[in-house]
């Protein structure tokens, strides 16, 4: 008997196939199916691992990101907490009791006095939306103490005794009107008061808004005394704010 190796049997297999494949289409068909599915299973499974070590880094780079915008408003938010903290400890200390919704108010520093003598007329600090076309009224302590003027493009503040100081005011429960004025650092006199109309000393004389620069109803001060003139009478008043210590006013807007 002949006997035949393992070598030789494979051999002859490989032969075989060979032949198979080479002369018959199905079976070379088959082959080359099986060919092209391997290599696109192949790469499909890449893909899948590109996409996935993508999508892992696009994660933590996200994550990144949104960790130092977390960090940022925080940050935001401890400044904002302040900030409100300061507004509401400077609104507390001037004594701010207007809710005029059409109002805002501004603090403001003064940066000293416009002439040495005069403590009655001070440069301001510009303020935001400062406008030197239209005039500002001043708060302190919750009365009307002055307005903000333009002078040389910068703003003025005239205190309430200054004489180029005036403001649109009522006066008393009939809330006659007038004009007050300054006079010195303590009084202001309100003219142009209708002469039927009745004013009593003792009367309290409140901001009337009509001129647009104060809003409604911030105390100015108390009626001393009247006096008639040809036609219409004016009142002498005592201001109930403090026009010499402007440390920080409120500056009004609308």
């Amino acid at each position: 008997m002949i006997k035949i190796g393992s070598r030789t049997v494979l051999l002859l297999l490989g032969l075989a196939v060979g032949a198979l494949v080479y002369y018959s289409p199905s079976i070379r068909t088959f082959f080359t199916a099986f060919a092209v599915t391997v290599q696109r299973t192949y790469q499909n499974a890449l893909q899948s691992v590109d996409h996935t070590i993508e999508r892992h880094w696009n994660q933590a780079e996200r994550i990144s990101r949104l960790e130092e915008e977390h960090k940022k408003l925080e940050a935001a938010l401890i400044l904002c907490r302040n900030r409100a903290e300061r507004y509401e400890a400077l609104k507390k200390a001037l004594g701010i009791r207007c809710c005029d919704t059409n109002m805002s108010v501004t603090a403001v520093r003064p940066r000293g006095y416009a002439k040495l003598g005069n403590f009655q007329e001070l440069w301001l600090e510009e303020f935001p939306d400062y406008n030197p076309m239209r005039n500002y009224g001043v708060i302190r302590a919750g009365y009307a103490v002055g307005i903000v003027v333009e002078e040389r493009r910068r703003p003025l503040m005239l205190m309430a005794g200054d004489r180029g100081c005036r403001f649109a005011v009522y006066i008393g429960k009939a809330r006659a009107p007038g004009i007050a004025m300054g006079r010195d650092a303590r009084h202001m006199v309100v003219k142009y008061i209708p002469e039927w109309m009745k004013v009593n000393p003792g009367d309290e004389v409140f901001t009337s808004g009509l001129d647009r620069i104060f809003p409604l109803g911030i105390p100015v001060g108390r009626v001393l005394e009247t006096r008639k003139m040809q036609g219409f009478k004016n009142a002498d008043i005592e201001l109930f704010g403090d026009t010499l210590h402007p440390d920080f006013v409120w500056v009004v807007g609308r």
